[in-house]
C-alpha cells in the first residue's frame, strides 16, 4: 500500500469508527522498549495479562491482523472463545464461525460493528489485538488503551508505535510485579 492509500484508509476508519457508537480500543502487552513481539509470538509469558486480555475482551468483537490470527490459533488450536474474532487480511482464508475476515480497516469496524449487535448482545465496545501494523494503522482512531507494561527489554521484532503523550490521558494504573496494567484514554 502507499502512503497516501494509508491516509485515506486510516480516515475512512476514523468515520466508520465514529458511526458505530462503540468505543475503538486497543489491547497491547508492551515492553519498556517498545517490544510487543519475536518471531510472532510474545517475548515473555505473563499468565496475569493473558487472565486480564481475556476477562476485558470476552464477548466483544476483537480485530487482529493474520499473523496475529495464526499465531492464536498455533497455540490455542482455535480462535479466541467467547468473541468473534475479525481477521484483517488481504488473503482468502478459511475461518470457523467465530471468526470473520476483513479486507480493509473501514470492512473491519463494520464487521466488527455488525457482530457486536449480532452475536455479542450489542457490545459497547470494539477491540484492536495487533500486531505492529495494524495497531499503527488503527491508532488514529482509537478512543482507549488497555495498556500491559511490561518492566523489560526484550528483544523482538514488532514494536507498538509511540504513544503522542498529548493525546492520551492515563485514566488508570495497577502496579504489579514486573509489569502494570494501565488504561488511557484520548483527548477531547
Amino acid at each position: 500500500m502507499t502512503g497516501a492509500s494509508n491516509a485515506d484508509e486510516t480516515i475512512d476508519a476514523v468515520e466508520a469508527a465514529v458511526a458505530t457508537d462503540r468505543e475503538l480500543a486497543g489491547i497491547v502487552a508492551v515492553a519498556d522498549n517498545g517490544v510487543i513481539g519475536a518471531d510472532g509470538e510474545l517475548p515473555w509469558h505473563l499468565p496475569e495479562d493473558l487472565a486480564h486480555f481475556k476477562e476485558i475482551t470476552m464477548d466483544h468483537p476483537v480485530i487482529m491482523g493474520r499473523v496475529t490470527y495464526e499465531g492464536i490459533l498455533e497455540t490455542l488450536g482455535e480462535p479466541l472463545p467467547g468473541r468473534t474474532t475479525v481477521v484483517l487480511t488481504s488473503r482468502d482464508l478459511e475461518t470457523p464461525e467465530n471468526a470473520v475476515v476483513a479486507s480493509t480497516l473501514e470492512d473491519a469496524l463494520e464487521r466488527a460493528d455488525r457482530v457486536a449487535r449480532e452475536r455479542h448482545d450489542g457490545a459497547d465496545r470494539i477491540f484492536v489485538a495487533g500486531g505492529a501494523t495494524v495497531y499503527e494503522q488503527f491508532m488514529p482512531a482509537l478512543d482507549r488503551l488497555v495498556v500491559t507494561e511490561v518492566h523489560d527489554d526484550p528483544e523482538g521484532d514488532a514494536f507498538f508505535p509511540d504513544l503522542e503523550s498529548a493525546d492520551w490521558i492515563e485514566t488508570d494504573r495497577d502496579e504489579r510485579d514486573g509489569f502494570a496494567f494501565v488504561e488511557y484514554v484520548r483527548r477531547d
